[in-house]
């Protein structure tokens, strides 16, 4: 039994390695830019990124907690593009930030599946910081405008270091950190 459940770990861990570096490389390419979504008519998440000294900074602020559980129910095939000419360059970018939405909500699904220890999604959460760290990339993420986690080459981690054994990883915010993960996971 113990050597089953060591290689599914190593499946797991192999899985999301390659998840991790999928999601890596997509938000690299991201050089600079805002992004607002909005979600039936109410603002969702803002989205920005600069680059600067050959590192790139992402700021997540997850403006409408309530965004996980549309991402958890699907993202429809029936999207609707209001506001832009009908084409196949605009059909094409809309398609693409989908399949990035879907990465997303694949990334969220393996940190927060109740069968993965919480090791092993600390273990996760460690090699993506690291990821970024090693691609000169930093991720910021925020709840309603209040910085929660900084994961990647700006972290400067102090008592989370204790926590997560990681330079690459620190929790700004205990309380926001703690709601974001609520968020992301109301059933834990």
């Amino acid at each position: 039994m113990v050597g089953l459940t060591n290689i599914e770990h190593k499946k797991m861990e192999k899985s999301s390695n390659s998840l991790i570096d999928k999601l890596v490389k997509s938000v690299k390419a991201i050089k600079s830019g805002k992004l607002h979504i909005e979600i039936q008519d109410k603002s969702a998440i803002d989205i920005v990124a600069t680059s600067g000294n050959n590192a790139n900074r992402i700021n997540i602020d997850i403006i409408e907690p309530d965004l996980f559980d549309f991402l958890k129910g699907g993202i429809s095939d029936s999207h609707e593009d209001k506001g832009l000419p009908n084409g196949k360059e605009n059909e094409s970018s809309v398609n693409k930030i989908l399949d990035k939405l879907d990465g997303a909500k694949e990334f969220i699904h393996s940190m927060t599946d109740k069968e993965s220890s919480f090791q092993q999604q600390l273990d996760l959460a460690k090699n993506f910081a690291h990821t970024l760290t090693e691609n000169n990339m930093t991720l910021v993420l925020m709840r309603r405008g209040k910085e929660a986690m900084i994961l990647g080459k700006e972290a400067k981690p102090t008592l989370s270091k204790i926590i997560s054994g990681s330079d690459d990883l620190q929790v700004v915010s205990v309380i926001e950190s703690s709601k974001l993960i609520g968020d992301i996971n109301p059933e834990s």
